[in-house]
């Protein structure tokens, strides 16, 4: 396995972290070695009573500048080196100098697009997203800076001129699908302190503006290019509520999901195709995007196939994200909806980005993987970059580390605030180096070693087919467990499987894996589409339970004894653990399924849902709190897990001998499923490949 870093430039703060410091250098900028042009931090050395300093990634000696310079103390350290954040925090923000201004910041522009055609009305998804935008209005940044505009689209485009807040907004329709044009583009995008009025009043109408709208037709490439059209002199966030397939003008994609359904069930070795996009249409209009600093985030919300392989280009080239909500329910999805909107504009994020990382000598990059745009072989560009996107790295040997020396690690993002100061992030990373495996394996991150398996296993689904993506993922596994015990074990019983203790729960990962949505054989094609998605810029931190979802107990919430967190010890991932008269959530980060067992008391249905039948329940669940003890217990878990996850959970409720608790019980892990090994036969299996490999 090839070395390789999890960048989170906007990872949210430990509660123990103090904020990240600001450092002003003033004119002078901030100090770099002049040959690899890495920032200084506290890795490197200053010597000569601190007129050279000796940069850790590139060893070149560098001349202090004479305003930075500073007496050493008995310790070799300068002694201003506590007092100065770049010389102790492993993490720190520059202020930009003019050196790095191509342009002027961009202001934050945020460019709603609404799908009005029938479907979307008919299914509540327009109605949806215009209170989901309203509500948000309050949350965009305050200032002068901030600009908005909308526009809706079926078979046409309709822009809206707000400025006169006096009036009915004026409605603009462009029809032409295959050559789009902007009208009056000055009036298109206004600064929100200027048109919010008028904007929460078109909000409110637009719903009943095309409540009788018999237009089934979708133009989605035509009034995205139409928003990117308004939106080039500035950049910014284009943030589309979608409801069907595109059908018509540019970027236009025709249903695949019954060709996609047929060939994957029988095994077709071309079935992965129909998981890349159609063509490229849609990834030429995703670069110019990303060349004029267009960041799109598309909400899906949809009640059948949309081709998320073909759509997800656009946000994933751009910097943004698919978001999903099939089937869509006009009952409970519209607040997740909100909840997304609002995480998607308040969580801490940065503009027209540029990221770039650098290593010691003996490493070279090789690759990065995430959501960007590359132009140059040393750069990602990033029109925007936010707290949930990870980027990950590798890196390549060539040449040796001596013993006892540190590798140093920097990864530098210069990007605009959404204030409109542009700054420069840079942290550090400094690792000891080693010739011994048994340091390897003894300090080993095994969510980090594992989110590298799962990033590679998402990389290699539009181009492989599932059997080998899943050999794949399993020959990591024992080529790893293989070398620790070919070169760190003490010699023991071949009887045994020896783990090491540091990477213990690797084979149970590996199995979760390759039973995940998006290495199982059946399932919807756009599923697997929006778990490679996911999957692409997904955090260390959420990508175990993606895979590896975490199940508790709620029917028994208000007589637990370890009362020290609010969220009850998981349980392990087998039928042993569920009882038919318990009721379980087993929550992914992205969904909560709540199973109900057939023997529950109905008294605690009635107080925990309102209902004491599962007769007629839906299966997509509002969670309400009621007056009692458990409904209060109950939402406050969902909702602790919902903050932890920084995602608010669709919660889907799961019935015995129905389609939806068996989907539930194929979660669970550990148990054997058809053409699929239980946990003990799956280390059975391992072993025994070790073995074989031993001899």
């Amino acid at each position: 396995m090839p070395l390789a870093l999890m960048v989170q430039p906007f990872a949210l703060p430990h509660p123990s972290e103090e904020a990240i410091q600001l450092v002003d250098f003033g004119e002078m900028g901030p100090v770099r070695c002049s040959r690899c042009k890495a920032y200084i931090n506290p890795f490197m050395r200053f010597v000569d009573q601190g007129k050279i300093f000796i940069c850790n990634l590139c060893g070149f000696s560098n001349d202090t500048p004479r305003e930075y310079l500073c007496n050493l103390g008995p310790d070799g350290r300068r002694r201003d080196a506590d007092d100065r954040p770049e010389l102790c925090r492993g993490t720190v923000e520059f202020i930009a100098t003019k050196e790095f201004l191509v342009r002027e910041p961009m202001p934050a522009v945020y460019f709603f697009l609404v799908d009005v055609s029938m479907n979307a009305v008919q299914t509540g998804v327009t109605a949806a997203s215009c209170s989901a935008i309203s509500q948000v209005l309050s949350d965009l940044p305050e200032g002068p800076r901030t600009m908005v505009g909308i526009a809706t689209f079926d078979s046409t485009i309709h822009f809206y001129s707000l400025k006169n807040a006096r009036q009915q907004p004026l409605m603009f329709i462009v029809p032409d699908i295959q050559d789009v044009y902007t009208p009056l583009q000055m009036d298109l995008i206004l600064p929100v302190s200027e048109c919010r009025d008028s904007l929460e009043q078109l909000l409110e109408s637009i719903p009943s503006m095309f409540e009788n709208n018999r237009v089934a037709d979708s133009a989605f490439g035509a009034a995205m290019k139409a928003g990117f059209l308004a939106m080039k002199p500035t950049g910014g966030k284009l943030l589309v509520f979608q409801s069907v397939l595109p059908s018509v003008g540019t970027g236009s994609l025709s249903a695949r999901e019954t060709e996609a359904r047929s060939n994957i069930s029988t095994g077709d070795k071309e079935a992965h195709k129909l998981l890349q996009p159609v063509d490229k249409t849609l990834k030429t209009m995703a670069l110019e995007f990303a060349e004029y600093q267009v960041c799109v985030d598309v909400f899906l919300a949809t009640q059948s196939y949309t081709d998320i392989a073909s759509i997800s280009v656009v946000p994933s080239t751009t910097g943004g994200r698919v978001y999903y909500y099939f089937p869509f329910s006009a009952v409970s999805d519209p607040a997740k909806l909100f909840n997304d909107l609002r995480w998607n504009i308040t969580k801490p994020q940065g503009f027209e980005a540029v990221m770039r990382v650098r290593c010691s000598q003996g490493l070279q990059v090789q690759d990065y993987s995430g959501n960007f745009c590359k132009r140059v072989p040393t750069d990602i560009d990033l029109p925007a970059i936010d707290s949930d996107k990870t980027i990950m790295v590798t890196f390549k040997h060539d040449d040796k580390f001596q013993e006892n020396t540190e590798c140093g690690f920097q990864c530098a993002l210069l990007y605009t605030t959404v204030y409109g100061q542009r700054r420069i992030r840079v942290i550090n990373i400094s690792l000891p180096c080693t010739s011994t495996l048994n340091n390897l394996f003894r300090y080993a991150d095994q969510e980090a070693q594992f989110t590298y398996v799962v990033k590679q296993a998402a990389n290699g689904i539009p181009s492989s087919s599932l059997s080998q993506v899943r050999d794949q993922v399993i020959s990591t596994c024992i080529n790893i467990l293989q070398s620790y015990r070919k070169h760190c074990a003490s010699v023991s019983s071949s009887g045994q499987l020896i783990l090491p203790e540091a990477l213990k729960l690797l084979p149970l990962y590996t199995l979760a894996l390759i039973k995940s949505i998006g290495l199982r054989n059946d399932g919807r094609v756009d599923d697997r589409s929006y778990w490679v998605s996911i999957v692409s810029s997904v955090s260390v931190l959420l990508a175990i339970p993606l895979v590896f979802p975490r199940m508790i107990a709620l029917h028994d919430l208000t007589s637990r004894d370890d009362e020290d967190s609010l969220i009850p010890n998981p349980l392990t991932l087998n039928s042993e653990n569920i009882q038919d008269d318990g009721i379980y959530l087993l929550e992914n980060g992205e969904d909560g399924f709540i199973y109900v067992g057939n023997a529950v008391n109905p008294a605690t249905l009635e107080q925990i849902f309102g209902f004491s039948s599962l007769a007629g329940a839906p299966n997509l669940l509002a969670l309400e709190q009621f007056d009692n003890a458990l409904s209060r217990k109950v939402n406050e878990v969902v909702n602790e897990i919902r903050r932890q996850r920084c995602s608010y959970l669709r919660l889907r409720l799961c019935r015995k001998g129905d389609p939806s608790g068996d989907f539930f019980r194929s979660l669970l892990v550990e148990d054997k499923t058809p053409g699929g090994l239980s946990y003990v036969e799956f280390l059975v299996h391992v072993h025994r490949q070790i073995q074989s490999k031993m001899t």
